[in-house]
C-alpha cells in the first residue's frame, strides 16, 4: 500500500498507544496466559543467549525485558515513540540493558543488514496493517533480516476476538455498534474512525490465512499457537491463581494451544515460523550449477514450497542428466556423504548419490526409473519452469506436472496442497497426454 494510504492508519495507530502507554503495558497482567504461553513459546524455540534478537513492534518491552534479563542481545524496535519512552523508563527501573531502542515501521526494516539477527519477533505489526501486501511486506522484511534457521514469531489478532470481548464485558454496547462487528466478522478490518477520534485500529485475521501468508514469503511454520488456550474472554478465575494451580493452567494452556479446534475462539494466534536454511543451501548450489551450464530441476517438496505453499522440507531433490551427475559430486566432493552410482530398489533405480551442506541433504538424481506393475517406467520431467530465489534462478517443472508426479506415486495429500495452485487447463492437457502415453 502507498505511503499516502498507509499515513492515517500510522496516525491513529500511533494516537492510539500514545494516548496511554501505560495500558500496553499492564496488558499483560490482565492476560497472563497470553503471557505464560507466548514465553513458553519462545524458550521452546529461540536459540540459546546471548543470541540476538529483534523485537519488531515490542511496544513497551515486556518481552524484551525478559529476553534482556536472560542474557539476549535484544533490539527494541516499535512505530510508537510513547511506548519506546516508556520501555526505557521500564529498563532503567529494573536494571536491564537493551543494545537498541529504535523507532520505525516494521514494512521497512533496511536500517538492519540482511541476516542479522538470530531471531525476530513481529508480536504486535501484523495486527494493525490492514492492507493484505503490507503485512506480506512486513514478514518479508522479517524473514531478510533473520538469519537461515532462524525463528521469526508472528503474531495475529484472530478473527472474533472483538466479538469475545464483548461477549465476556460488554454485549450491549457492541450491540449498538452491530456494523463495526458484523465488518470485523466480514472482512477482519477495523480501519481509523473518519471522525479523527482516538480509537483501536486493527486487522482481525482468519485463522486459515496466517500459515499460507507466512509460507508465502519463504518463512516455513513450526506451529500455530492460540496464545490464550482455552481462557479467551474467560480468565479472571485463572488469573488470581497462584503457586502449583496457575502452573498447572498455564502449562495445559501451553498444550492445548496448537489444537486447531481452539483456534477459532482465540483472541490472539502466534504463528512460530523458521527462515528455513535448504533456501540459502539451494541458492548456493543453484548458482555454481548454473555457472557450470548444468541442466537441472529441482522436484520434491521443495519445488512445492518455493512457490509459496506451506510444508517443510528436510531435503532437496535435483535431477539432472547421466552425462553431468558425475560431474557434479566431484565439484561438491567435500559434501558427498553417498557417492553418485547406479543403485536399484524394488520401486526405482537410477544413478543416485547423496550431498550434505550445512546439515541439509541433496539427492543427486540420473535416469531415474519407477516400477509399475511388472514394468520400468521413466521418470518424465518434461516441462520447464523457473522460480525466483533471492536473486537466483530456480530450474523447476511445472507445477501441473509435479501434481501428476505425486499421484503417480500415490501422494495424494502433496497433490491435494498444489492443485489449488495449478492452471486448470495445463492440468487437463497434461492429464490427458499421461493418460494417452500410458503413464497413468
Amino acid at each position: 500500500m502507498s505511503d499516502d494510504v498507509n499515513a492515517p492508519i500510522e496516525r491513529a495507530v500511533q494516537a492510539f498507544y500514545g494516548s496511554d502507554p501505560e495500558r500496553e503495558w499492564v496488558r499483560m497482567d490482565h492476560h497472563r496466559t497470553e503471557f505464560a504461553v507466548t514465553s513458553r513459546a519462545l524458550h521452546e524455540h529461540l536459540p540459546p543467549p546471548p543470541a540476538r534478537i529483534l523485537d519488531c513492534g515490542g511496544g513497551p518491552g515486556r518481552y524484551a525485558l525478559m529476553l534482556a534479563q536472560q542474557g539476549y542481545e535484544v533490539t527494541l524496535f516499535d512505530l510508537s515513540s510513547e511506548l519506546l519512552a516508556l520501555a526505557q523508563c521500564r529498563a532503567g527501573e529494573a536494571g536491564v540493558r537493551l543494545a537498541a531502542i529504535e523507532q520505525g515501521t516494521a514494512i521497512d526494516l533496511s536500517r538492519y543488514p540482511d541476516t542479522h539477527f538470530d531471531a525476530v519477533l513481529l508480536m504486535g505489526p501484523l495486527y494493525h496493517l490492514l492492507d493484505e501486501a503490507d503485512r506480506r511486506a512486513a514478514l518479508a522484511e522479517a524473514y531478510r533480516v533473520v538469519k537461515p534457521g532462524g525463528p521469526v514469531f508472528a503474531a495475529f489478532i484472530a478473527r472474533y476476538a472483538a466479538h469475545i470481548d464483548a461477549i465476556a464485558d460488554y454485549p450491549d454496547v457492541a450491540f449498538e455498534h452491530s456494523g463495526e462487528y458484523d465488518q470485523i466478522a466480514a472482512t477482519g478490518l477495523l480501519p481509523p474512525r473518519p471522525d479523527g477520534r482516538v480509537a483501536f485500529t486493527a486487522y482481525f485475521a482468519s485463522p486459515g490465512e496466517v500459515r499460507p501468508l507466512c509460507a508465502s514469503v519463504g518463512l516455513e511454520v513450526d506451529a500455530v499457537l492460540a496464545v490464550e488456550g482455552l481462557t479467551s474472554g474467560r480468565e479472571a478465575k485463572v488469573n488470581a491463581l497462584n503457586g502449583a494451580a496457575w502452573d498447572y493452567w498455564a502449562e495445559f494452556n501451553h498444550q492445548v494451544a496448537r489444537d486447531p479446534t481452539v483456534h477459532g475462539g482465540a483472541e490472539h494466534l502466534l504463528v512460530v515460523c523458521r527462515r528455513p536454511r535448504w533456501r540459502a543451501v539451494l541458492r548456493r548450489v543453484a548458482a555454481r550449477l548454473v555457472a557450470h551450464g548444468v541442466d537441472y530441476v529441482l522436484v520434491g517438496g521443495a519445488a512445492l514450497a518455493l512457490r509459496g505453499l506451506s510444508l517443510s522440507v528436510s531435503d532437496l531433490d535435483l535431477e539432472m542428466s547421466v552425462e553431468t551427475i558425475y560431474d557434479v559430486a566431484a565439484w561438491f566432493e567435500e559434501a558427498v556423504v553417498l557417492p553418485v552410482a547406479w543403485r536399484e530398489t524394488e520401486t526405482v533405480r537410477s544413478h543416485f548419490g547423496r550431498l550434505e551442506i550445512d546439515g541439509i541433504g541433496i539427492d543427486l538424481i540420473a535416469g531415474l526409473d519407477r516400477r509399475s506393475g511388472d514394468r520400468w517406467s521413466p521418470s518424465f520431467t518434461s516441462t520447464r519452469d523457473t522460480v525466483m530465489l533471492e536473486g537466483v534462478e530456480i530450474r523447476t517443472v511445472e507445477l501441473e506436472e509435479d501434481v501428476l508426479a505425486y499421484l503417480r506415486r500415490g501422494r495424494l495429500d502433496r497433490a491435494a496442497l498444489a492443485l489449488p495452485h495449478c492452471d486448470p487447463e495445463r492440468l487437463r492437457t497434461l492429464l490427458s497426454q499421461a493418460l494417452r502415453n500410458g503413464q497413468l
